[in-house]
């Protein structure tokens, strides 16, 4: 289908029914990096950049939130087959699928949100500031942010997840709390119309006043919601906990 915005990059692997992955804020598609392999067993994996982020376009400056989220939603529809498509989106882009898969209306057959945002206000936490490029803090001090508030903690300077962390900083150019820390979740749940899934790391240090009351305001919004809290792993869970929310994703979207 023809679409008024530039195409999207996205690293696409399998083969099969499209799954499309949306990254979160500070992303890429590496936030699905320890999940693509295991997906693309089974279905054909399209994991995006999205606008202004890893190697996907620049975001105008003064791009419409309305005409962001169109811009992904043309890009998501692109990418269906005849019988449909499955949407997985992490934090901002769980927000992100939330918003869309309304307007996909029955191409849309299951959507997952990881870690999802778009509840508004979320847990401050306590991140140092990160130098430039070519300060020799940086890396630990990137490695320490990873454990404050992505993973359930730090992690080493010299593990690869420091580097993905800081190439995608550095790629980013569109502040994700322009979508994410809106208050459209609760409204969007029940609009979606496909089966959801919701994935948490019970760890996850976001959700406030707790992750419990969040699930439940996701329950009650949407009663029919199937929710999953992963043992030991934070925000991020598809990295932490690679293999408990591979399984997870591969079980729900297998259904369909």
């Amino acid at each position: 289908m023809s679409s008024r915005f530039p195409a999207l990059n996205a690293h696409v692997a399998g083969s099969g029914h499209p799954l499309v992955l949306l990254h979160g804020g500070h992303g890429s598609w590496t936030h699905w990096v320890r999940n693509i392999d295991a997906l693309a067993r089974h279905f054909r994996v399209m994991a995006f950049d999205l606008p202004g982020y890893g190697a996907s376009p620049d975001v105008p400056k003064d791009i419409a939130v309305d005409d962001y989220v169109s811009w992904v939603a043309d890009a998501v529809a692109a990418a269906a087959a005849a019988d449909g498509i499955d949407l997985v989106g992490f934090s901002f882009g769980g927000a992100l699928s939330a918003r869309i898969a309304p307007r996909l209306g029955t191409a849309v057959r299951r959507v997952s949100l990881v870690g999802a945002s778009g509840f508004g206000a979320r847990a401050v936490v306590d991140l140092e500031k990160l130098p430039a490029p070519g300060d020799g803090r940086r890396v630990a001090i990137a490695a320490a942010n990873l454990g404050a508030f992505m993973l359930a903690k730090s992690a080493a300077p010299d593990d690869p997840v420091v580097a993905i962390q800081l190439a995608n900083i550095d790629a980013t150019r569109f502040d994700s709390r322009r979508i994410s820390r809106r208050t459209t979740m609760l409204e969007d749940l029940p609009r979606i119309p496909a089966p959801v899934q919701m994935i948490w790391g019970a760890l996850d240090k976001l959700p406030i006043p707790s992750l419990a009351a969040r699930a439940q305001d996701c329950r009650e919004a949407r009663p029919d919601v199937k929710i999953a809290i992963v043992p030991d792993g934070g925000h991020w869970i598809q990295y932490d906990r690679p293999e408990a929310v591979n399984r997870l994703l591969i079980d729900f979207h297998a259904r369909a």
